[in-house]
């Protein structure tokens, strides 16, 4: 169970790298054929495109995880020892429920994409590749944000002032 754990810890960090570490390595590969051949890849935009949107939704669960996010704290710290931490739950119900909603619409927007038969220009890729890291990355914000969330508020009730640690 521990192993589990560790692999779910750091599962976005370790996609991230992969997939930044392959948008880098792409791009720097297609400007040298450019100008070094006078010929590029015509599929490294595409699947660029389609990295980084991932990169995008893994890379907001990251930063609920480490509280690298934008919240309410402007507000939150006006406040002290339980009226703080009802305030920090707020902030946290509403990312909730945004996020909930980018999930299903992820999901409805998914199913169109498949329903069309919607495939990308060049490389005839399906788009709902690219459309399911709204769900899937939805779903890990989520878990992100009720872990996080947990922590937090239990910090700020449990010790007044103090918020919460790191997932």
């Amino acid at each position: 169970m521990k192993l589990l754990g560790k692999i779910f810890n750091y599962f976005e960090e370790t996609v991230i790298i992969i997939m930044m570490t392959y948008m880098a390595i792409m791009n720097f590969l297609n400007v040298v054929f450019r100008y070094c051949f006078a010929s590029s890849f015509s599929f490294t935009e595409e699947l660029t495109v389609t990295v980084f949107v991932w990169v995008t939704m893994l890379g907001v669960a990251a930063g609920f995880k480490r509280y690298a996010h934008l919240g309410m704290s402007f507000i939150v710290d006006l406040f002290h020892g339980k009226a703080k931490a009802m305030f920090a739950l707020f902030g946290v119900m509403c990312s909730l429920i945004f996020m909930i909603l980018v999930f299903y619409f992820g999901i409805v927007m998914v199913q169109g994409q498949i329903a069309m038969g919607s495939t990308t220009p060049v490389l005839r890729m399906p788009q709902a590749v690219q459309g399911l890291s709204m769900p899937v990355g939805a779903a890990f914000v989520i878990i992100r944000i009720l872990q996080a969330g947990f922590l937090q508020v239990k910090g700020l009730w449990n010790e007044g002032d103090e918020g919460g640690t790191q997932v």
